[in-house]
């Protein structure tokens, strides 16, 4: 009698179990794990939704979980299915993504999205950083974090375009973004001189650098070059004669960016004005225009 009320017992556990781990709300299993919950669904159910194989079902999870409500629920998925298969790395980038789009309005969502800038997988470190730019001013306390991706060469180019976002914040990158200018991508080397340019004055002890990538083979690359150093402004006039010999170059953006920047140097680049002066003749309507301004304010 005793061990028939012992299967018995067995039984109760195992049908227990069994709806607690396969009830599709995951209620009670949310409960026992103390997971936070959003619209009355624990985060295990919301991690179940956005696997859903069904794309209209994973749309339609996305969109409801951009709700500032659900950021304890993203946090909890971004956090507490780390160290799980790559199942696991799709609910973290996804719930990384939409905690972008909620921004600085969800409390927690920048410490937790800096923290999965250490994240084992790479697209999840990739969309992290690139969540935390889209967040954009809300998210300057991460900048220490996103200047250590700058030294990975598989997290350096998203990193590079996202402190382009914090312009002068990014100061303290000014060395790291010097050593990006020699990266063999070129898409890397562009975009290092463009967050350059973006953090403007503070970024002067790059002027010999940028100088440097004048010459580039790649266009863009010169183009960004001789842009940022009129962001830097008179601090970079060292580079006038750099930006005289590019006002010969091929391509009229790199003719164009060069002789906007020498302009905003004003009289610092007078010596420029007679090579300006030839570019009057530019076929290029853009280079023609730049270099009308540009000449006015040498000449101040």
């Amino acid at each position: 009698m005793k061990r028939r009320w012992w299967l018995i017992l067995l039984v109760v556990v195992a049908l227990a179990t069994a709806v607690v781990i396969l009830e599709p709300t995951r209620t009670v299993l949310g409960y026992l794990r103390g997971e936070p919950f959003f619209d009355g669904r624990s985060a295990s159910y919301w991690a179940g939704q956005l696997r859903d194989p069904a794309p209209d079902v994973q749309v339609k999870t996305r969109a409801k979980l951009t709700d500032p409500a659900a950021a304890p629920v993203l946090i909890d998925l971004l956090q507490r299915h780390r160290d799980t298969a790559w199942s696991g790395a799709e609910v973290r980038w996804l719930s990384a993504e939409i905690l972008g789009r909620i921004g600085d309005e969800a409390e927690g969502a920048v410490a937790a999205l800096t923290e999965a800038l250490h994240d084992r997988d790479p697209h999840v470190r990739a969309v992290a950083v690139h969540a935390l730019g889209i967040v954009g001013p809300g998210a300057v306390v991460s900048v220490p974090s996103i200047i250590e991706l700058v030294s990975s060469d598989s997290d350096r180019l998203g990193a590079i375009k996202t402190l382009a976002v914090f312009g002068d914040e990014s100061r303290a990158a000014v060395p790291a973004l010097v050593e990006a200018l020699h990266d063999r991508r070129a898409e890397v080397r562009w975009n290092a001189a463009k967050t350059l340019g973006k953090i403007g004055p503070d970024a002067r002890a790059a002027v010999t650098a940028l100088s440097t990538a004048l010459k580039d083979e790649d266009s863009k690359v010169r183009e960004h070059a001789a842009e940022a150093l009129g962001d830097i402004g008179p601090d970079a006039k060292a580079s006038v004669p750099d930006l005289i010999r590019a006002l010969k170059d091929p391509e009229a953006d790199v003719r164009r960016d060069a002789v906007r920047s020498l302009g905003k140097f004003g009289p610092a680049a007078k010596s420029a004005a007679p090579a300006i002066e030839e570019l009057l003749k530019d076929q290029d309507p853009a280079v023609h225009v730049a270099a009308t301004k540009a000449l006015r304010l040498v000449k101040q």
